[in-house]
């Protein structure tokens, strides 16, 4: 450590250590006993996302959204029931009018051109 940085004042309590905030999420979430695995598995991959790219406002949700699915995108398109969980995340994020209709079906778009050229036995 240089002397500027021991002499600043930046505080480094305050700074989030991204591993260890994972881990007490998927602590946290190992407590709920009503919910799928799936659903434990995307809620996970969902906090994560928002916390490590520092999603803070409401306007932030549909380009969140977007690069959720980029990012996560083979995974969702490899198991079904996670693409179904990711779904409904999306309407709960529409029900309370934080994701518009036009994001959704840019996500499913997305997911479904993936999903495509994954099966698709040309792209080879």
């Amino acid at each position: 450590m240089e002397l500027e940085e021991v002499l600043a004042d930046h505080d480094s309590e305050d700074e989030i250590d991204d591993d260890i905030a994972d881990l007490e999420d998927m602590t946290m979430l190992d407590g709920f006993s009503d919910v799928t695995e799936d659903e434990k598995r995307i809620m996970h991959m969902w906090n994560s996302f928002v916390r490590r790219q520092r999603v803070l406002a409401d306007a932030h949700i549909p380009w969140a959204c977007e690069a959720f699915s980029r990012l996560h995108g083979q995974e969702l398109v490899h198991n079904p029931a996670l693409r179904w969980c990711w779904w409904f995340v999306m309407i709960e994020l529409w029900n309370h009018s934080l994701l518009d209709a036009r994001t959704m079906d840019t996500c499913n778009k997305f997911l479904d051109e993936l999903k495509s050229e994954s099966s698709d036995p040309k792209q080879t």
